[in-house]
């Protein structure tokens, strides 16, 4: 019986993950070529986090590494080099299930592919993660970035992300390590 639940609560899960990140991402909410505000680019795609010791009732430092690819990208700029991305960044902050801490020391690397799946570039960024709590255990995160180098240099980088395998009872137990769901990668005009 248990098996059922999951297989029933699984979908629902990702649909509701799924509407949320498409509300918070301001550029998927409406189309791109619309607004001169627009993104230059939005990808949709998977993020992945992992977070190390885990989070648990209590806050404590935590080592947090996000992942993700990226496909298609679009947006006022329909550039071929930049049709994909993949995302790292790490940081380091103190986090427990219930306490989420702006993170400050965020830093990381989106490599760019073309149409054909060759690498075209990259951008190194720093800036901040936040990670957001909801009552139905899903959690929210977002990392707000200046590109410090390579491709879009001086633009804003942001990713939103709904990560829907968190399982409430770990914070009890050995924490919860890993979450995963889709997000938006943006990067922002000037």
């Amino acid at each position: 019986m248990p098996d059922t639940l999951i297989s029933r609560r699984g979908p629902a899960a990702l649909l509701t993950g799924l509407a949320l990140v498409c509300a918070l991402a301001p550029g998927m909410s409406r189309p791109a070529h619309a607004r001169a505000d627009a993104p230059l680019t939005v990808c949709p795609g998977h993020v992945e986090q992992s977070i190390s010791p885990g989070l648990t009732v209590l806050p404590r430092k935590q080592e947090v590494t996000v992942l993700g690819r990226f496909v298609p990208c679009a947006g006022r700029l329909l550039d071929p080099q930049h049709a994909a991305a993949d995302f790292t960044a790490s940081a380091t902050g103190l986090l427990s299930c219930s306490l989420n801490v702006p993170i400050t020391n965020a830093g990381g690397t989106v490599r760019w592919r073309d149409r054909e799946g060759n690498d075209s570039g990259t951008s190194e960024f720093t800036g901040g993660m936040t990670l957001s709590q909801r009552p139905l255990g899903e959690n929210v995160g977002i990392v707000l970035a200046t590109i410090d180098s390579g491709e879009f240099a001086g633009r804003t980088l942001m990713l939103i992300s709904a990560r829907l395998t968190i399982e409430p009872h770990r914070c009890l137990t050995t924490g919860i390590r890993n979450v995963a769901g889709p997000g938006s990668l943006e990067i922002l005009p000037l």
